[in-house]
């Protein structure tokens, strides 16, 4: 019985499944009753008269009437309120004036009507009643200093010391009662938010899992959704379907984009994307995403302008597939967002002092639809709260421009929209990246004071073209008919003469045989050297990068002579082994390959690959990294480590995954595979793959070549 009393007893002040603030009132309300009940005696030790016993009676009675209206409107805050006052204004007051006053020690007792404010009271509330119990308190004090009739039982001799020592007690004990419960609520507070941690990060982690999961699974048919819409694409050679195919693919990318965002904005909550570091040069990203990009922009029927400071740092040390996906985004979003108009892409990097690291500002603008200023406002936070009247293009853009913006703060960057409705919208991207070398794109010093002539006649936006030969410091020349060419061409020695494709048939018959060599036609993506009688050609846009090119003479790097076949490079001599557990998959690999009139296998599992691996050769294994029985990562050990199987140690296997984010592309590169394909498979991704790890003399530029 006493140890279940003891536990009541424990629970009424501890129990964490009762509001802290009912157990605070129950907390002050039981030493004060406590306190009222042993006054009695002490009075009656210190021979007080019937004032001092009527006073803790009126005590008693105010109490528990107080407790009584908490106990039936189970208001705390209204008790807790009312109890305050009781003991400030009414109770403390009297046993002041009936039981010895300033002599009595109640002085002591008003330090604890404080704390109970203190304890009970919030806000604004308890701010203004300590205010007034403390005005009131030394309006007593001092009242009964100078009007000392109305002060009833003033102890004398012994007495005195024995109400002071009486007070102090109490007092204390009130201290170390509310000192003890405060130690127990703040260990209380952080066991509290520990678990609440705990929970937190397993939440996250479940949550993490999910999406990760959910996305691969949502991957694998995307990629068999978009890869076969290419096939039957390919395969329409009348043109009948391609509006149709068109549409799917586009919708099928948009979902892949919002796959992809989602989970990584999943990671950016959790903390656990990050960014994973490796070499690169500037320029060759940035001549992938510009020729991406100009060829969409070429197809849709839109002009796109590039603006490259030369000067900008080149070989640099950062997380360079992050880097490309926004940019590569951003300016998917630009060229989708106009219909007729142009998209302009600017770039400038500068070192820091030190010159360890370089910080990086990219502007893209385009003169499409626009985002209305409302838009603009709520845009990171759209896709928090659902609004069927919003435009669900804001809703996406929200969410990925959130990811684009945690993932540049990671590289101490960030990310900012303006835009006008039916004016245009400008993104701009800041990050900072090592540096590896103190290399530029261009050193304007080797071309500063070289003379270039322009024939710009018909050519879009000759002005950013100009502004592109300015950067490099050279003496420009422009003309815009041929009598003006003719002369001045006739009149001055250039280093490098640029005619614009519609210009060539006026001024092709001008150029001297002595002059072919310096002679480039601006032309787009389609112009063959064949077209202009076999004169270097320039494609479109006109940038750093490749005015750099030229000047600086690397054919190694960009071939100006000759340009590859719409059926790209061709490897008909080429074995590759492609595995994948989805047969939907294979076929998607299995076509994409046929382009490259590549010799394809194909198997669904792992066991079966070891199996096809040692009775035939093969120059490269394409391999799905999740499948049934022994997944990717296994296979690709066990075949390495095969004593049977030719050459295992040395063939080329790339991993194929539907997983995304820097972890994924760690644990794959690590693990022993060569490389890594990203599901849905980009054919670009899938040609770096097959000219980086087929044998040289398997590769044909173009049918010319097979004969």
């Amino acid at each position: 019985m006493d140890t279940g009393k003891k536990i009541s007893f424990y629970n009424f002040y501890y129990d964490d499944g009762v509001d802290l603030n009912v157990r605070l009132l129950r907390l002050v309300g039981f030493y004060s009753m406590v306190a009222v009940a042993l006054s009695v005696p002490c009075f009656f030790v210190a021979q007080y008269d019937k004032t001092a016993y009527i006073a803790s009676l009126i005590s008693i009675i105010l109490l528990t009437g107080n407790f009584g209206v908490f106990y039936y409107s189970k208001d705390v805050v209204v008790s807790s309120v009312l109890f305050c006052y009781l003991m400030n204004i009414v109770i403390m007051p009297m046993y002041f004036l009936f039981a010895g006053g300033i002599y009595g020690g109640f002085v002591l007792v008003f330090v604890c009507g404080i704390v109970d404010a203190l304890i009970l009271l919030k806000d604004t509330t308890r701010t203004v009643s300590i205010i007034v119990f403390t005005a009131w308190y030394l309006l007593i004090v001092i009242y009964s200093l100078y009007h000392g009739q109305i002060v009833h039982n003033i102890p004398e001799g012994s007495m005195v010391i024995l109400s002071m020592g009486v007070c102090v007690v109490f007092s204390s004990v009130v201290f170390l009662i509310v000192t003890d419960y405060d130690g127990y609520l703040l260990k209380a507070k952080k066991k509290n938010v520990g678990e609440a941690v705990k929970e937190s990060i397993l939440s996250a982690e479940t949550k993490s899992r999910f999406l990760s999961n959910v996305s691969h699974e949502l991957r694998t048919p995307m990629n068999a959704i978009i890869g076969m819409s290419g096939i039957i694409q390919n395969s329409d050679t009348d043109g009948q379907l391609t509006e149709e195919i068109s549409i799917i693919t586009h919708n099928a990318r948009d979902l892949l984009s919002t796959i992809n965002s989602i989970l990584d904005y999943s990671r950016l909550e959790s903390g656990k994307l990050a960014l994973s570091f490796d070499q690169f040069e500037l320029d060759m990203m940035l001549k992938e995403l510009l020729g991406e990009a100009s060829i969409r922009a070429e197809e849709k029927g839109i002009d796109i302008f590039v603006d490259i400071a030369p000067d900008s740092p080149n070989v640099l040390y950062g997380d360079h597939i992050q880097l490309e996906m926004i940019l590569q985004d951003l300016l998917s979003d630009a060229i989708d967002s106009v219909t007729d108009g142009r998209v302009h892409f600017r770039m400038s990097g500068r070192y820091s002092k030190d010159r360890s690291r370089a910080r990086f500002v990219v502007e893209i603008s385009d003169t499409g639809s626009g985002i209305s200023e409302e838009d603009l406002k709520t845009i990171y936070s759209s896709f928090e709260t659902y609004d069927s009247r919003q435009d669900s293009r804001i809703k996406r853009l929200g969410l990925k421009y959130s990811v684009f913006k945690g993932i540049l703060e990671l590289m101490n960057g960030d990310f900012e929209i303006r835009s006008l409705r039916d004016v245009g919208t400008t993104v701009i991207v800041t990050f900072e990246v090592f540096t590896v070398e103190r290399i530029v794109l261009a050193d304007k010093t080797f071309t500063a004071g070289r003379r270039v002539f322009l024939y710009a006649y018909g050519e879009k936006g000759f002005s950013y073209i100009e502004e592109a030969f300015k950067l490099f410091g050279v003496i420009l020349d422009i003309a815009f008919t041929p009598d003006v060419f003719a002369k001045m061409y006739k009149s001055t020695v250039y280093d490098y003469i640029f005619i614009s494709e519609d210009g060539y048939p006026d001024v092709g018959d001008i150029i001297e045989e002595s002059d072919r060599e310096k002679v480039f036609v601006i032309t787009d993506r389609m112009g063959t050297p064949a077209d202009f009688d076999n004169l270097r050609i320039v494609r479109r846009p006109v940038t750093t990068l490749n005015l750099s090119d030229i000047f600086f003479e690397r054919w190694d790097d960009m071939d100006y002579s000759g340009v590859i076949s719409p059926e790209g490079f061709l490897a008909p001599d080429a074995r590759i082994l492609v595995v994948d557990d989805n047969m939907v998959n294979l076929k998607v690999a299995e076509s994409l390959l046929d382009r490259f009139m590549v010799s394809t296998r194909i198997c669904d599992s792992g066991f079966k690959a070891m199996e096809f691996l040692k009775t035939e050769s093969f120059d490269l294994v394409l391999m799905d990294q999740v499948m049934p029985g022994m997944d990717g990562f296994e296979t690709m050990k066990l075949i390495r480590s095969s004593l049977v199987i030719r050459g295992a140690r040395r063939i080329p296997i790339v991993c194929m995954t539907a997983d995304s984010g820097s972890e994924i592309r760690e644990k794959v590169m690590h693990s022993g595979f060569n490389d890594y394909l990203q599901k849905p498979v980009k054919e670009s991704e899938l040609e770096r793959i097959l000219t980086s790890f087929l044998p040289e003399d398997k590769i044909r530029v173009n049918k010319e070549d097979l004969g």
